[in-house]
C-alpha cells in the first residue's frame, strides 16, 4: 500500500492532535503529503435583496477568514516545526466537506479523530467521524484520543445513560 496523501481533520480540539499524531506516523513512513482540514459550519443565508447577498457573502469571507486564523493558531501552538502540514480551511457541513476534499484531491486515507461521546448525548448529536465513516468511498481511519482510551463503554455505562437500571 503507498500512501501518498493523507487527510487529517481536526475541530480545533486537544482530541483531534490525536489524529494527527497517528497521521504524521504514518505519513513520515511513506513520505506522503499531509491535509490539515478544518471545515467552519456555514454561516446562515439571509433571504431578500441583492444587498443582502453581498451581506451573506461577507459573513462568509469573514467566518473563513477567522477559521484560517484559528487553524494557523492552532497549528502555531500544538504543532513541532518538523511537520510539514498542508493547511486547508473549507465552509460547509464538516462530513459533507471532508469528504469532497477527500475525493476532489484524491487522498488515499482520511484520518479522524472521535470524541468518546456515549449514550444519549452520542445518539443524540451524533458523531462527524462515524458519519463520515459510513459514508466515504475513501479508507477512514478513527483514532481514539488517549484520555479517551482507559474510558471503554461497558454495558453498565449505557444503562446507566439511558436510565435502564
Amino acid at each position: 500500500m503507498n500512501v501518498k496523501k493523507i487527510l487529517i481533520t481536526t475541530d480545533l480540539s486537544q482530541y483531534s492532535l490525536a489524529a494527527l499524531e497517528a497521521a504524521t506516523e504514518i505519513g513520515s513512513q511513506f513520505g506522503s503529503k499531509l491535509y490539515f482540514l478544518y471545515v467552519v459550519d456555514a454561516v446562515p443565508a439571509k433571504h431578500g435583496t441583492h444587498a443582502h447577498e453581498s451581506e451573506n457573502a461577507d459573513a462568509r469571507r469573514r467566518a473563513e477568514d477567522q477559521g484560517k486564523k484559528r487553524l494557523e493558531e492552532f497549528i502555531r501552538e500544538n504543532v513541532g516545526p518538523g511537520v510539514r502540514l498542508i493547511p486547508v480551511v473549507r465552509m460547509g457541513s464538516p462530513v459533507d466537506e471532508i469528504r469532497r476534499f477527500a475525493e476532489t484531491e484524491n487522498v488515499d486515507v482520511v484520518v479522524i479523530a472521535t470524541h468518546g461521546w456515549t449514550g444519549l448525548k452520542h445518539i443524540l448529536v451524533g458523531s462527524v467521524a462515524e458519519r463520515v465513516v459510513r459514508f466515504s468511498s475513501i479508507p477512514v481511519l478513527t483514532v481514539k484520543p488517549y484520555p479517551l482510551r482507559e474510558n471503554i463503554l461497558k454495558d453498565e455505562d449505557i444503562e446507566s445513560e439511558l436510565h435502564l437500571r
